[in-house]
């Protein structure tokens, strides 16, 4: 009995000791995770060393607004856009492109005109109420409505518009309106912090950060494409917004964005802005005249390489840089009354020296319609100088399009039954085709052709044709000018499910 007493003594008082062992192990460790979860965080704003753009977003996003538009169309062009197709379940958030686009409507009583909403972003810069945005925001709009952060509303009218930029000035009446001032573009630098502002699916002043990716980028068919490339996040309803500096000036203004690449694969963090620098020179234009009216030559360059300087050093024996290589002229224009030939090399335009095709059209562009303008040229080794009065830019590309459509290229085009554009970047917003796909536009195919028997139907893009890389219209009309009835043809096309390839005889 007292054996078994003493051992059960002991065992207690064994246990007792591991006990208190393991409160203080306990203690030890949890003491510090009580004291860091119920340790008060540092006071954020001024002088405090919580990291961020608090500040900078408090300055500007008073002058951020939003902005719906409303457009009504004509009964007819609503009952030939294909009602019956259907859209998918877009989750809890509905249909992002309902915000952008409008929301489809049902099918109208007869005579009763559709009515479509859409909107986006903007961004006051001055007191008394201009605001600028994307054209496309409100492209075709009878009724502008601008909301400030205050919520207050007011009704705006649509001042000027430029859609080869897709810049578009706003007005609405008030004073002592908050605004966000204009940086330099040109300052910004690859890996530069940057903000974006907006209303994003309709949540409105949402900030984004990221930084810059890429200067110079091109995502359309303009010339004049010179686009800040970002990963802040940019969504539906960003469109017209600012991106801003970490000083808090607009840099550009947030414009479009990449989903996936040609094979379908989806991508993150690829969004575009105009720069600011580009739009400034285009304010007072913009508010006196309503529009931008730009310098017109009427050539189609390309670049000066390394074979072809070669190649005119060899035989000339002349040695440049730069320079715009001239493939060819239309006619009709200032540059074939100024007698400018394919082969020519434009070198400086009133003594500014040309680096590339590229620069060639800013250059000229930059210049008003009327304007009488020098270039310097190189032809068959001898620099010359020419002068031209240059055309309206505006009106020079219409009559492109005009001479481009019918005749001899349409017919070639009809053999198909399939009727192409270029790639707008209206287009490319409306058929969600990413930036990356080259090539052009299905806008039609008949019925009754073996094309549309394939499945090509509008929206579709064409890049290649019988083994041939389609990059323009031109591109297009050279590869398909040889086919004839009943020749085997090969399409590489691409749409929302990626890229494929269709084989059929041509009608």
């Amino acid at each position: 009995m007292k054996t078994a007493r003493l051992f059960a003594l002991a065992a207690a008082g064994a246990l007792l000791i591991l006990l208190g062992f393991g409160l203080a192990q306990v203690h030890e460790v949890s003491a510090p995770l009580a004291q860091a979860a119920t340790a008060t965080p540092p006071a954020a704003g001024p002088g405090s060393s919580n990291p961020g753009f608090a500040d900078v977003v408090e300055k500007v996003d008073p002058a951020v607004v939003s902005i719906a538009s409303l457009s009504v169309g004509n009964p007819e062009e609503e009952m030939g856009q294909g009602q019956g197709e259907e859209m998918g379940p877009e989750g809890p958030f509905g249909n992002p492109f309902e915000f952008f686009f409008g929301r489809p409507h049902p099918p109208l009583p007869r005579g009763q005109k559709p009515v479509q909403e859409s909107g986006g972003s903007g961004f006051l810069i001055s007191p008394d109420g201009y605001i600028l945005t994307n054209n496309h925001v409100v492209e075709g709009a009878e009724k502008v409505t601008v909301t400030l952060s205050d919520e207050s509303e007011y009704p705006a009218r649509v001042v000027g518009r430029d859609a080869e930029t897709d810049v578009a000035v706003l007005k609405i009446e008030g004073r002592n309106l908050p605004t966000v001032p204009l940086g330099d573009s040109d300052a910004m630098r690859a890996g530069d912090f940057v903000l974006a502002i907006g209303n994003p699916l309709m949540y409105r002043h949402t900030v984004t950060m990221g930084v810059v990716s890429a200067k110079g980028r091109r995502i359309s068919a303009s010339a004049l494409d010179d686009f800040i490339q970002t990963d802040a996040a940019i969504n539906f309803g960003n469109s017209g917004g600012p991106l801003i500096n970490t000083k808090g000036e607009v840099v550009g203004i947030n414009t479009a964005i990449t989903r996936n690449d040609g094979m379908g694969r989806m991508v993150e963090g690829i969004g575009f802005a105009i720069p600011i620098n580009l739009v400034k020179g285009m304010l007072d234009p913009l508010k006196k005249e309503g529009r931008v009216a730009r310098g017109y030559l009427g050539v189609k360059v390309g670049p000066v390489d390394r074979d072809a300087r070669g190649y005119i050093k060899e035989k000339f024996g002349v040695d440049f840089k730069g320079g715009a290589l001239i493939q060819s002229v239309e006619k009709e224009t200032p540059a074939a009354k100024a007698n400018l030939r394919k082969g020519d090399i434009i070198l400086s335009v009133e003594g500014q020296e040309i680096k590339d095709s590229r620069e060639l059209v800013y250059r000229v562009s930059a210049f008003p319609p009327k304007r009488t303008i020098a270039l310097q040229i190189l032809r068959d080794g001898k620099k010359e100088r020419v002068e031209v009065t240059l055309a309206d830019r505006a009106k020079g590309l219409a009559q492109e399009g005009e001479t481009g459509a019918p005749g001899e290229g349409g017919e070639k085009e009809a053999r198909l039954g399939i009727q192409v554009q270029e790639i707008t970047r209206q287009a490319r917003m409306m058929y969600r085709i990413p930036q990356e796909v080259e090539g052009v536009l299905v806008v039609s195919v008949e019925p009754k052709t073996n094309a549309f028997a394939k499945g090509l139907r509008e929206g579709m893009v064409i890049s290649e044709v019988n083994g041939k890389p389609v990059v323009s219209l031109e591109s297009y009309r050279k590869a398909v000018a040889g086919v004839k009835k009943d020749d085997s043809v090969s399409l590489y096309i691409q749409d929302g499910s990626g890229g494929r390839y269709v084989y059929f005889k041509a009608d």
